[in-house]
């Protein structure tokens, strides 16, 4: 009885020791967290040393995935779907990700949005590999993402970054503010060109400049900067700016309308090409760009208007 009990015990500490390899393993493979350059050029390596190849380098105040804590010197780092090693000294604001903003692209199938960033949270829907989401942040591990109209976490050991880092909105303000004013032109290109300068500036319901946008400022301010008025909400701009065009004729600096209540426009953004516009989302993303065809904006589609 005793050799019995003893045999037991021995396979109930493998199971557990077994057990805990795998939950150490699994964490192991989720990001660290999230890091902002603060360096003017920072060499990005295929190896944590300085004898390794330079793969890329980096400028001040670009953001990062962190994927691993190497040692205490460097860490393994993602940047625009590039993967490589840098020196943890020239990192600001580690495991923070204020404004963090990036295209990630599943690796897994039947991949769950979650409501918060545990598996035991409520799942919000689930997603196919391949299938490519706005990150807009990061959190224990967890990228907190936007897709089909729904904001929620993946976790990283799912998700590969392929693109698409912007510096927080501080920093992108601060640029466009000393940049030299465009010229007049009214092409759909220098609109959407112009546009871009303001992508992760923060929503502000009501606001019409660089300091915060709602969908219809941001539109406003865009165009007005190109000496062309647009009434101030999005339902005036669809009722009153422009020529009505279909969907198929879409081309870049042409304003999209959407309807969530299926009966008078609630929210117009700028096409950029490609199935895509840039828009001020909502008070948790800011300026982003989404996708024509996502579900989403599938379903809310009410109509576009061509004013440039």
């Amino acid at each position: 009885m005793k050799i019995a009990k003893s045999f037991l015990s021995v396979i109930i500490a493998a199971v557990v020791l077994s057990s805990a390899f795998t939950l150490t393993a699994s964490a192991a493979n989720l990001a660290y967290g999230a890091a902002t350059v603060e360096a003017t050029q920072l060499n990005v390596r295929s190896g944590p040393g300085m004898s390794n190849s330079i793969v890329a380098t980096l400028d001040d105040s670009d953001i990062v995935v962190i994927l691993e804590k190497t040692n205490s010197e460097w860490f393994r780092i993602n940047f625009n779907g590039t993967e490589g090693y840098a020196k943890s000294e020239f990192f600001r604001d580690v495991l923070t990700a204020e404004n963090f903003t990036a295209t990630g692209k599943l690796t897994g199938d039947s991949v769950y949005i979650r409501e918060s960033p545990s598996t035991v949270a409520d799942p919000l829907g689930y997603y196919n590999s391949g299938t490519s989401m706005s990150v807009i942040g990061i959190n224990s591990g967890w990228y907190k993402v936007r897709h089909d109209g729904l904001t929620g976490y993946i976790r990283s050991d799912y998700m590969k970054i392929v693109s698409s880092y912007q510096p927080d909105s501080t920093t992108k303000r601060t640029a466009a503010k000393t940049s030299p004013a465009p010229a007049h032109s009214k092409t759909g290109n220098d609109l959407v060109d112009y546009a871009l300068e303001y992508l992760g500036s923060r929503y502000v319901y009501g606001g019409a400049s660089p300091s915060g946008f709602d969908c219809s400022g941001f539109t406003s301010y865009v165009y007005k900067s190109f000496g062309i008025s647009l009434t101030r909400n999005a339902s005036g701009q669809y009722r009153d700016n422009g020529v009505h065009i279909e969907k198929s004729e879409l081309g870049a600096g042409d304003l999209v309308f959407f309807s969530s209540n299926g009966n008078s426009v609630t929210h117009v953004g700028i096409y950029i090409g490609d199935q895509e516009f840039i828009h001020a989302s909502t008070s948790s993303t800011g300026v982003i760009i989404s996708r024509l065809d996502s579900a989403y904006y599938t379903r809310t589609w009410f109509g576009a208007k061509r004013v440039a």
